[in-house]
């Protein structure tokens, strides 16, 4: 008995050493400190391993440091626990994302969007994973439904309009990019979609206006720059051929392929 009180102060220290302190952790994690972060985390997780919630802010830090196959690990111990946790599903399938595996990204985010199917984030990164895949039908079911639940959330007309310009709906993507673009009117990469879109539809008025935006903010913006020269064309054709040619010579496969409507 007394030898295990004069051991007990001695287990105490080992045990303090080890019991690690959420809160502390998780402001590791929000100043950017993923290593302290996991250093705590593991602590916690050194007396109870199957805590969901530390198990996630570990697998967080571990994506934060690029250490995928660590997260993953984690991510599939929460799902042994909690085999209907949405979250840990999309959060493989994010982390497919990023290493461009597409195939098992879907999977994971079909699971997610199974168990929350009104999940927003889950509906969007789904979506594009399928644009990714050139489902471009399916990338738009999906990003409708995600509209269905938040009309305001402007990324879903942007992947929309991706969707729908390469499944040819030329109409559809003006219409995806008008709307993003009442929510984001400075991105420069919708106005040269929209802009196209327009060109396509022969209203180069109201392309005109999209490439020149363009153009401001990147005048080395060739294939812009070339699309602008067909809006010119009419009214301006000796401006037109200029920038047709400057293009061209810069590696504008649009430029080069109406060079033929200028004169030598």
């Amino acid at each position: 008995m007394k030898g295990f009180v004069r051991l007990l102060p001695i287990l105490l220290l080992i045990t303090n050493a080890c019991v690690g302190d959420f809160n502390r952790a998780q402001t590791y994690f929000d100043n950017g400190e993923y290593e302290k972060a996991l250093r705590e985390t593991n602590r916690l997780l050194f007396l109870n391993n199957s805590n969901i919630e530390v198990l996630d802010l570990r697998a967080r830090a571990y994506v934060e440091l690029q250490q995928y196959e660590e997260a993953i690990q984690d991510y599939k111990h929460i799902l042994r626990w909690d085999g209907r946790n949405a979250m840990a599903f999309a959060s493989i399938g994010r982390i497919y994302w990023l290493q461009e595996d597409y195939d098992a990204a879907e999977y994971n985010l079909l699971r997610a969007v199974g168990l929350e199917p009104t999940n927003v984030p889950f509906l969007i990164l789904l979506g594009r994973v399928m644009i990714k895949k050139e489902n471009y039908k399916k990338a738009d079911e999906f990003l409708f439904l995600a509209k269905e639940v938040d009309p305001t959330e402007p990324s879903i007309y942007f992947y929309r309009g991706i969707a729908q310009a390469n499944l040819g709906d030329v109409l559809g993507t003006a219409v995806q990019f008008n709307a993003y673009l009442r929510y984001s009117p400075d991105n420069l990469v919708a106005h040269y979609n929209r802009g196209f879109a327009f060109l396509q539809m022969g209203m180069t008025e109201w392309a005109l206006g999209d490439f020149e935006m363009v153009l401001r903010e990147k005048p080395d913006h060739y294939e812009a720059l070339a699309k602008r020269a067909i809006c010119l064309r009419e009214n301006n054709p000796a401006r037109a051929c200029e920038d047709l040619r400057l293009a061209a010579s810069k590696g504008s496969k649009y430029a080069q392929a109406h060079l033929g409507d200028c004169a030598p």
